[in-house]
């Protein structure tokens, strides 16, 4: 049986990494659109930032969202 992530079991972390997926939602909308969030080519920039943000909450929840890992390309 896998082991409950923080994410799971702490009401902070949990609402830290839920307004970190919803920065991510917001930009890959806003994507190509010109809007607020629309960071052209640094898109993909800005959503390894966030998703190493939240590598560093929580590893294992991270694992489980990106089951594929980090990638540096």
């Amino acid at each position: 049986m896998k082991k409950l992530t923080k994410y799971y079991t702490n009401k902070t972390i949990k609402q830290r990494i839920d307004n970190l997926l919803h920065k991510m939602a917001i930009i890959i909308a806003d994507k190509d659109t010109n809007a607020k969030n629309d960071f052209g080519n640094r898109t993909k920039f800005e959503l390894k930032k966030i998703e190493k943000s939240i590598k560093e909450i929580d590893p294992a929840f991270y694992d489980l969202i990106c089951p594929y890992g980090y990638l540096d390309t």
